[in-house]
Formats: C-alpha cells, structure tokens, sequence
C-alpha cells in the first residue's frame, strides 16, 4: 500500500475532533503526529506540477518551529493549525502518484449528464475532485456545473460522478468523515 494512503487515513481523523470538545492533550497528540506525518510527506519524490510545488512550500511554511503550536500556545491556536494542517496535508497526500482513484467516502456512478446532481462530484483531472454546488441546463443534455471554488465545467453524454456514501455514526467510528464527504 502507498505510504501516502496511510498518511491520509491519519490526517482524516483529525476531521473528526470539534474544538469543544477535544481536549487539550488530544490536540497537542494530533499536532504531534501531524508534523510527524507532514515531515514524511516533504520527503517523498514529487513532479513539478505547479499545484504540488504550491502545497509542498505551504507543508514547509506550517512545520517552521515559529509557527508551530507548543505548550504556550492558545488552545484554539493549536486545533486552527491542526485543521490547517490537515487539509493542505490531505491535498498533498491526495497528489502522490497520480492521486487517488475516486475520492474517499463516495462510490463510482457513471451517469449521463442529466443525472448529475448537486453533492456529487466531478473530476477535473486525475486526483483533483470539485464538489458540484449548482448547476444549470443551458441545452436538453448539456449541463454547466459550477464548484465551490467558483469554477465551472460543461458537461454532455456520459459522464463519471462520485456521490457520497451515506454515513451512519457509531460509537465505533473513529476516523470522522473523509474530506470529501459532506459533515453531519
């Protein structure tokens, strides 16, 4: 297994904790297996894609010892760095080798473009995945999706989504929802 799976499966447990009530020995555990985990990733072999270059210098930026939270710092410090944290390491996890095949917490669906829906998402290169948030039908089998990021796609025929699985907590669910998935 790439060793980048691991690391996302320990940076997606982080989208679990709620500040309120972490405590703060579980956060100051978390920073330290961050670090530990984003100090791995900087030293796996990368291209040069603009969008790796970009996240491997923000990995750098987050682990100077200036800017990393200590026992002096804020409570609140710490978990807004760890979230952070978590994302930028999560993204860049996500770019290892291609990235992933789909994106966690969804399943396949193959679908003709009238069969997308708001929620599902649609991938704009290999290992890159925008969550459709609005769409329009400008032409019968056509569809101009718009993303989060204010960015759009159009789409006709065939076309692959990824719709989130329903997710039922329980006392035995330890990781939190993926970073795709839709919180709860």
């Amino acid at each position: 297994m790439d060793e980048a799976r691991i690391i996302l499966t320990d940076l997606q447990h982080v989208g679990s904790m709620r500040v309120g009530t972490s405590t703060r020995a579980e956060i100051d555990d978390q920073v330290r297996m961050m670090i530990r985990n984003l100090s791995r990733l900087v030293t796996f072999v990368w291209d040069n894609r603009p969008e790796v270059r970009a996240l491997v210098e923000k990995v750098y930026l987050l682990l100077e010892l200036s800017r990393r939270p200590n026992a002096g710092s804020a409570t609140h410090y710490a978990f807004n760095w760890l979230r952070d944290s978590a994302v930028i390491g999560a993204r860049l996890a996500n770019l290892h080798r291609g990235g992933p095949t789909e994106p966690p917490g969804t399943r396949e669906e193959s679908t003709e473009a009238h069969g997308v829906r708001i929620g599902d998402f649609y991938q704009v290169r290999p290992g890159l995945y925008y969550r459709v948030v609005d769409m329009t039908t400008p032409k019968v089998g056509i569809k101009t999706l718009r993303f989060g990021n204010g960015r759009t796609a159009v789409v006709s025929g065939l076309v692959d989504v990824w719709r989130p699985i329903e997710r039922l907590s329980s006392s035995l669910d330890t990781f939190g929802p993926p970073p795709y998935a839709p919180g709860r």
